[in-house]
């Protein structure tokens, strides 16, 4: 394929749908601009042309059609590399700006991919002194913004060399450190130049353009981009430039940064402290710093900051005195370091656009200075906030200020009140007045007063009409003001209903909106647009949550979300055309790092992170932890400590995905609704151990972290894989406090002080992080009230309430000094250690050769100290065969399988003076000989799978909702839902509805040794997903056993509805992070046999698989992994 001129070739082609802020002119335009603009530069002799000019226009340029889906950019060998970042390149769908168009993707977006140019160093930094000059033109119309990131950008370079920076960021001047000039008549020697071309654009950049030093044709037209490049001799009396040009303000902003970026410094320096190495030397390597960059996948994206008492307004308030200008000057440089663009503010109890100091407008003014195109939430219409009506409300009306909004009308309709409509449509025109002329994109539509439900909502094709009806009324509302602004419909709750069974996709109100469909507040999709909805609406969105208040459970406290359940629904909503905009509720941005990074960068760059995505995210979360915890001088964390890092968060992110641990409650431990069971599969214990684990390694790495990191490393790593196992260990403890207390044993007092400490902990924990923080940050308090949600918002909730939090109720054996009985409590499968011995004869759970397990026996007592023996068969091995128990003792118990060659049985005989309790031993050998490679075994009458481990993939095809048959794969998506492994298809858009379609579908295979004839029931475990169709309660999967008939369970209930906890499953689905399934009645011989599983619906994600007889005892979660064969 040839090079294409993208301007020439597809602004034929395309219909141009968005705009930028600013009007982008072709280079024609900028070569005829020059004249005033250009007073002060000189530029150089003719026959000076650069390597650069003779790179860019000596390439033949052609052109190649070989229909619309097939353009492709290429670039030929001369002067302009090929794309090396993507194997693949991406359709470019992009037309020629148009002005005073309103700002909205076109249907079917792909993006221009990264173009590389002819690589040329450039030396930035030696020997601790700053070697080129920032200038910026103080005329050009995009200056607001540039010197806003211009200060960043020197302030990262002083972070780099040394120099002091205050508490919010800003560099003090320096002898070495980045000058900013904004007169072009007085550079010399080495500069950058940053900023827009064309006829408001830079000067010396346009003289570039002009002069031929630079051919901005890749640029033109491209939505927040930049290009970058060295050019020698740009101009008289400079040698070197580095020009950093952007296709608008925004990509403008986002090419200095990536300066910093370059420098080795996170876009998190200031929200996590993660300091840069300071470094006498930088030099820009030329393969980074000459570039064109990729459009963003996603046209807009962002996040919403929600649910923000008490932690953020304690923070801010503290530091700011509220949600100020100087507030969000930290959010808004954040937002353009990540590449991102949009944000909804907090909402609670503020108001955006009114609550800046000295200047009530201050916090809008200063979001488009750097160009942050900001929104309202879901419920929030025409620039308002949700708490403006209520203080607006001028109680001239015989109703209370919620019920006169619940009665806004279609006029002519019963319970219409013109005065009601008129005062509401009074309150939109004034947010319109105000708001009109920033970047925004504008929520419409209505919820009820407070984000309630409208009364209307309970006949969805009358709330599409009245919602049509508002939404128009609206968008008169904007058009009287000239506001061209998107318009934006959040389909959030109730408005789902209306959106499909009253049909308002179909309404004129929604033909140039975008409709912003939802998750279910918990990361996991809700309905998606079919192909006919697509059609009918201007784009799509998606409002996704990281932080939640509401029914079933709020969790609000720390990061909870595995990035691989974002890349999992998220690409999903990018399959059904969710394009256009992405925002997520992150709470209180803190301590939500790595999942605001990852959705942002997945929406910037969804070609690279997310096509087949699920073999970059162990590659992500690794160069993540480098990006804030390694370091250029060699002080920071090695690489093999940055993946401990990874490893970590991963760690207690798992913790999280099984349950949020707030929600866990020991007190539940009998039905394990809401706790792991201490009786049965050993499942508390396990994660108990796991709690351990992640703390011990935590503790370990902390010791090794350089003190300028620990700030950083408290934050973003100490803290939460301390706290979230903490808290896990507190209601285990609780349990075993509770389950010994009954019976009378003083290894209760153990573990209640073992809770206690934990809950000190907890609270040494969170002072740390609010008041003394360790490390060199702002003497530890930097981060005060950031972490206010206290031990009755993240220890067993009781309700939806997030501060509905008790710490459990404790309880204490008084020890009675007297009793010297040994109190013997032997481990099994189920009912483990729950049975006193004192005489008598117990037995441990049958051991096999090739599970090769370790039982334990507990000797504990009632409050006296006793002697004991113990005497086992030769074959069985016991840790300990004498010893005084004063509180506990535990035998270990195994089988030395060199001295077992057949089934056999035993005893362990424990004595403690006339005392003799007898512990029966059974050994079973399994013949190996009989297991296959890839095969477990079942043991204790179950076999649990790991659904990672399939014998056989095969791979198929199948006609997806465009009616067109495409290959569709099972693909493992690692470290994901509750077991940390999750099987589905690639493809999100192909159904099989019989098992007549599933003769081509993709499948996979396990096998299950079964050592003994008899029924069995298997078991699946799904993520709790829900349908993507509306209406359509059906999540599919086909099940045949030995090549037997294929049967289709559907893993729904009939009145199941996601989002909800009035109906169906999916409030208790979605606690427990799972769904389960069964097939019951399956008839095994002795042997291996194979299990085949077929995903039907989109969206459905297999976690889990236990093929057990008879009935499996209460737990959680499910029986662990069982041995399998691997070879």
């Amino acid at each position: 394929m040839k090079f294409i001129n993208t301007l020439a070739l597809l602004a034929l082609i395309f219909e141009c749908q968005f705009s930028a802020a600013k009007t982008v002119p072709n280079d024609e335009a900028v070569s005829n601009v020059i004249s005033e603009k250009t007073s002060t530069v000189k530029a150089v002799a003719s026959n000076e042309v650069t390597d650069a000019e003779q790179n860019l226009n000596e390439s033949d340029v052609e052109e190649e059609v070989d229909g619309v889906s097939d353009v492709e950019e290429v670039v030929e060998d001369s002067g302009v590399e090929e794309v090396t970042e993507n194997s693949d390149f991406e359709e470019i769908s992009q037309g020629v700006e148009e002005p005073v168009v309103p700002i909205k993707p076109s249907k079917d977006q792909k993006v221009a991919p990264k173009i590389n140019l002819t690589p040329v160093d450039f030396e930035f930094i030696k020997d601790s002194k700053v070697m080129a000059t920032l200038y910026i033109d103080e005329r050009e119309s995009e200056y607001d913004g540039i010197s806003l990131i211009a200060q960043a950008l020197k302030s990262d370079v002083a972070r780099v060399i040394g120099d002091k920076v205050d508490n919010e960021g800003n560099a003090t001047e320096s002898e070495n450190g980045l000058k900013i000039e904004t007169n072009a008549a007085n550079l010399s020697g080495k500069i950058i130049v940053a900023g827009t071309f064309g006829e408001k654009g830079n000067d010396v950049i346009n003289q570039l353009v002009k002069d031929k030093k630079i051919n901005l044709e890749n640029l033109n037209g491209r939505w927040e981009s930049y290009q970058m490049q060295v050019v020698k001799a740009p101009i008289e009396g400079v040698d070197e430039a580095l020009v950093i040009v952007g296709s608008d303000k925004r990509g403008t902003l986002y090419g200095m940064m990536h300066v910093s970026e370059m420098m080795g410094v996170s876009p998190w320096v200031w929200w996590s402290d993660a300091l840069p190495a300071i470094q006498s030397d930088v030099t820009l390597p030329g393969e980074d710093c000459n570039v064109i960059s990729k459009e963003p996948s996603i046209k807009y994206r962002g996040i919403f900051l929600n649910d923000e008492a008490p932690s953020l307004t304690t923070w801010t308030n503290k530091r700011y005195g509220g949600r100020n200008q100087y507030f969000y000057r930290q959010v808004f440089e954040l937002l353009i370091r990540l590449k991102a663009n949009y944000l909804w503010p907090s909402m609670w109890d503020d108001v955006f656009s009114a609550d800046g100091e000295g200047d009530t407008l201050a916090n809008a003014k200063l979001a488009d200075k750097y160009g942050v195109v900001m929104g309202t939430s879901h419920h929030e219409p025409l620039y308002r906030a949700g708490k403006e009506w209520g203080r607006n409300y001028r109680n001239d009306l015989p109703y209370t200020s919620g019920q006169a909004w619940n009665l806004y009308n279609i006029p002519g309709q019963e319970n219409y009140h013109p005065e009601v409509n008129k005062e509401i449509e009074e309150f939109w025109d004034g947010g319109v007045s105000r708001n009109r002329d920033f970047e925004n994109i504008c929520t419409v539509g209505m919820r009820g007063e407070d984000d309630s439900t409208l009364p209307a909502a309970d006949d969805p094709p009358r709330y599409a009409d009245l919602l049509n009806y508002i939404i128009n009324t609206q968008k008169d509302i904007l058009k009287a003001h000239n506001d061209t602004n998107p318009t934006q419909l959040v389909i959030y709750k109730e408005v789902e209903d209306a959106w499909y069974a009253g049909e308002l996709y179909n309404k004129d109100c929604m033909k140039d909106t975008y409709a912003m469909f939802c998750d279910d507040n918990w990361a996991y999709m809700r309905t998606l647009p079919t192909l006919e909805q697509q059609k009918q609406i201007a784009g799509s969105g998606m409002y996704y949550h990281f932080d939640y208040v509401g029914a079933p459970k709020s969790y609000t406290w720390v990061q909870n979300t595995q990035i691989s359940t974002i890349w999992d629904q998220m690409s999903i909503a990018y399959d059904y055309g969710i394009e256009g905009v992405w925002i997520a509720n992150v709470g209180d941005l803190k301590p939500m790092e790595l999942n605001i990074a990852y959705f942002l960068d997945l929406a910037y760059d969804y070609e690279y992170l997310g096509v087949e995505g699920e073999k970059k995210l162990d590659e992500y979360k690794k160069n993540w932890a480098k990006q804030q915890f390694s370091r250029k001088d060699g002080r920071g964390l090695t690489d093999e400590q940055c993946d401990e890092v990874a490893y970590l968060i991963d760690r207690y992110l798992d913790l999280e995905t099984k349950r949020v641990v707030e929600h866990v409650l020991y007190n539940t431990v009998d039905t394990c609704s809401d706790m792991y069971s201490i009786d049965n599969y050993n499942e508390a214990l396990n994660i108990l151990a796991e709690c351990d684990d992640i703390m011990n390694r935590t503790e370990a790495l902390w010791a090794e972290v350089p003190e300028e990191l620990k700030a950083n490393f408290y934050q973003l790593v100490y803290y939460p894989a301390m706290a979230v196992p903490n808290v896990l260990k507190i209601q285990i403890y609780a349990a075993l406090n509770n389950k010994y207390a009954k019976l009378g044993l003083t290894i209760a007092n153990k573990y209640a002080k073992l809770c206690q400490e934990a809950i000190d902990l907890d609270n040494e924990l969170f002072d740390g992080y609010n008041e003394e923080m360790p490390g060199v940050i702002e003497s530890g308090k930097k981060w005060s009230g950031m972490i206010s949600c206290g031990q009755n918002y993240h220890i067993g909730l009781q309700a939806w309430d997030r501060d509905s939090g008790k710490l459990p109720d404790l309880m204490t054996v008084e020890a009675d000094a007297s009793s010297t009985e040994m109190e013997v409590l032997v481990e099994n499968i189920t009912g483990s250690f729950s049975t006193i011995y004192t005489t008598g004869e117990a037995k441990l759970p049958t051991f096999n050769n090739v599970s090769d397990e370790t039982f334990e026996i507990q000797l504990l007592t009632k409050g006296g100290a006793y002697e004991f023996e113990a005497k086992a068969d030769e074959w069985i091995k016991i840790s300990d065969a004498t010893g005084k128990v004063t509180d506990e003792q535990k035998v270990k118990v195994s089988v030395d399988w060199s001295k077992v060659k057949e089934d056999s049985e035993g005893s362990i005989v424990l004595t403690s003076g006339e005392q003799v309790v007898k512990v029966n031993v059974e050994a079973k050998v399994i013949d190996e000989a009989k297991l296959e490679s890839k095969t477990y075994v079942m043991t204790h009458d179950y076999a649990t799978i790991d659904v990672a481990n399939f014998s056989k993939k095969v791979d198929g095809k199948g006609t997806n909702n465009q009616g067109k048959v495409v290959d569709n794969k099972m693909i493992v998506i690692p470290d994901n839902g509750k077991y940390l492994t999750t099987v589905r298809t690639t493809s999100s858009t192909i159904t099989y509805e019989t098992v007549e379609d599933l003769k081509d579908a993709p499948y996979v295979e396990y096998k299950v040794y079964v050592p003994a004839k008899g029924t069995f029931n298997l078991e699946s475990q799904f993520n709790p997903t829900s349908n993507l169709i509306y209406g359509e309660e059906k999540l599919r999967y086909g099940i045949s056993i030995d090549d037997g008939e294929i049967d289709i369970i559907n893993t729904l209930v009939p009145d199941y509805l996601a989002g909800t906890w009035k109906q169906g499953t999916w409030a208790s689905d979605i606690e427990n992070n799972s769904r389960r399934s069964f097939k019951n009645d399956i008839t095994l011989d002795e042997g291996v046999h194979t299990i085949r599983y077929y995903q039907c619906d989109p969206n459905l994600a297999l976690i889990r698989m236990t093929l057990f007889k008879g009935k499996l005892a209460t737990v959680y979660g499910s029986p662990a992994e069982s041995t399998f064969i691997k070879n």
